[in-house]
């Protein structure tokens, strides 16, 4: 399990995936996206508690979303 906690509110630079993983808020709300140059209003928006299944071959890039100035991301491959 890999915890992200560095989350701010520019786009992080690419994440590139080689296994399915699950992304997960736990502290905090984030934004995901797989664009490769995402503008500022891109991404999905996970708020704390919920999660993504992501495939292995995906870029990914997270930025935090909301006031939470801690956000926690867990990353954790099936």
């Amino acid at each position: 399990m890999a915890r992200i906690t560095d989350a701010s509110d520019d786009w992080s630079a690419t994440v590139s995936l080689s296994q399915d993983e699950i992304w997960q808020a736990r502290g905090g709300s984030f934004f995901l996206t797989t664009t490769p140059s995402p503008e500022p209003d891109d991404g999905v928006l996970l708020p704390e508690g919920s999660g993504i299944l992501l495939s292995a071959g995906r870029n990914v890039r997270y930025r935090r979303a909301g006031p939470v100035m801690d956000t926690v991301i867990i990353r954790e491959g099936v």
